[in-house]
């Protein structure tokens, strides 16, 4: 059976493209013949599924466990119809009857679950200063992961090694058969140009130089021969919270990630819009003061400089140096994220001052951003939020007392999403929908 190679989204329009083999055999997802509903049948490697259950499908993916009266609602199909969706779905593996929901009257409704025992995913994230590699159902669960630094002098071609080698232990531990994987979905820091399958330079750069330019789809799927799907990491990990988290009850949403530097996504109605084709951090190299210092970006002023983690530590510094004492012990220029954060949780002066200082700032930028897309929620997330609360508290606090003019002020706050690792199972979960659909999906109501 010939795998397919990759499926990509193109970074401009998000148009689905299926990519070819040596003998310009079209391979991937593609229409294969009309059933006698007439309705086409899609290739999803040995299985043959109609669009109608594939759409299903994705409505008990995204509402796991759910019934066939909330799908009958959801695709406005009668219930005979859904009967031979679920009968196709279920003879195939995919779902199963999972117990029953509750009822006001009459014989309770059968739940149908995503049968978590049918296929695997690999999921892969690669960032600046690390990579994860992990092993994922079809439920989205996490069977097993591992996370790989990424040095200096780490070349791409070693790291793409380490992740193989990372996925065939997995394997091993799990006592999996490579045959049960439905494909390898990948996230990077930056963007992938489409066309030749390489990284595209970020504004903030990777590590080593070699990663610019670096040829990635090809050499994964050399090390791992799977079905491969890339995104950036920030809209992967907002579609995951968007399709299967805390954003499934909202149709707009931003979603930022606030670590060792600020990125975000957009997501209306069901699609990624709003951020820059090629710059997943490009908010945070929004300008927010003309005359502040010099960003790695070249700028002057960016977000960065003001509310990423080096700005915190850096703040923090400054506090002790300007004469508060500390409990942290040590040099306090090599301190870590983890211990400012604790000390501020204790009421330590420097490390509170340069916490709420800089998620000030990052307030005032999100009330900016929210003013202009008008979202129904905020996620925030990444390590900064994760260790420090009052980060998040300060910066939500800001943005909303900057929101009474615009009619802004029904706009939700989130801290965290639903998946710890979010940037690496959101990989994976772009693939599946991108192997039940290649188009838009169905969205959820």
């Amino acid at each position: 059976m010939n795998r397919p190679l990759f499926l990509s989204v193109h970074p401009l329009t998000k148009s689905f493209e299926v990519r070819y083999n040596d003998d310009n055999d079209q391979v991937g997802l593609q229409k294969k013949k009309v059933n006698e509903m007439g309705e086409y049948v899609m290739q999803w490697d040995s299985l043959q599924l109609s669009e109608g259950a594939l759409d299903a499908f994705s409505y008990v993916l995204r509402n796991n466990p759910a019934t066939k009266a909330d799908i009958c609602r959801c695709m406005g199909k009668g219930i005979s119809t859904v009967n031979r969706y679920m009968t196709e779905l279920c003879e195939k593996g995919l779902v199963l009857e999972s117990g029953v929901a509750d009822s006001s009257g009459g014989r309770k409704p059968v739940l149908y679950s995503i049968n978590s025992q049918s296929y695997l995913i690999c999921c892969v994230n690669i960032s600046t200063i690390y990579c994860e590699v992990a092993v994922a159902d079809m439920a989205l669960h996490v069977l097993k992961i591992d996370s790989i630094s990424i040095g200096a002098k780490d070349t791409p071609d070693e790291i793409i090694a380490r992740i193989g080698q990372a996925y065939r232990n997995q394997l091993a531990f799990l006592g999996a058969d490579e045959n049960r994987f439905l494909g390898m979905g990948v996230s990077v820091f930056g963007a992938i140009k489409n066309e030749q399958g390489v990284l595209y330079k970020p504004i903030i750069q990777y590590m080593n130089e070699q990663w610019d330019g670096y040829p990635i789809l090809q050499r994964l799927q050399e090390e791992i021969p799977l079905t491969l799907y890339a995104e950036k990491g920030i809209n992967a990990a907002a579609m995951l919270e968007y399709n299967h988290g805390k954003a499934r009850d909202s149709s707009n949403i931003i979603y930022v990630l606030c670590a060792m530097n600020i990125r975000s996504a957009v997501i209306q109605n069901g699609h990624i819009t709003g951020n820059s084709p090629f710059f997943e951090d490009a908010f945070g190299h929004m300008v927010i003061n003309y005359d502040g210092p010099l960003c790695q970006c070249g700028q002057y002023g960016c977000l960065n400089c003001y509310a990423a983690i080096p700005a915190v530590l850096e703040g923090f510094s400054k506090e002790v140096k300007r004469g508060h004492s500390t409990m942290i012990g040590g040099d306090v220029d090599h301190v870590t994220i983890q211990q400012v954060c604790a000390a501020a949780r204790a009421n330590d002066i420097p490390a509170v001052n340069a916490i709420t200082d800089k998620a000030h700032m990052l307030g005032i930028a999100l009330a900016n951003y929210i003013n202009i897309i008008c979202p129904d929620k905020v996620i925030l997330a990444g390590l900064m939020v994760k260790e420090s609360e009052l980060y998040y508290d300060t910066a939500v606090k800001t943005a909303r007392a900057r929101l009474g003019f615009t009619g802004n002020q029904d706009v939700t706050f989130q801290r965290l999403g639903s998946f710890s690792n979010s940037l690496t199972v959101g990989a994976g979960a772009m693939l599946l929908e991108k192997l039940i659909h290649g188009r838009p999906p169905v969205q959820h109501s």
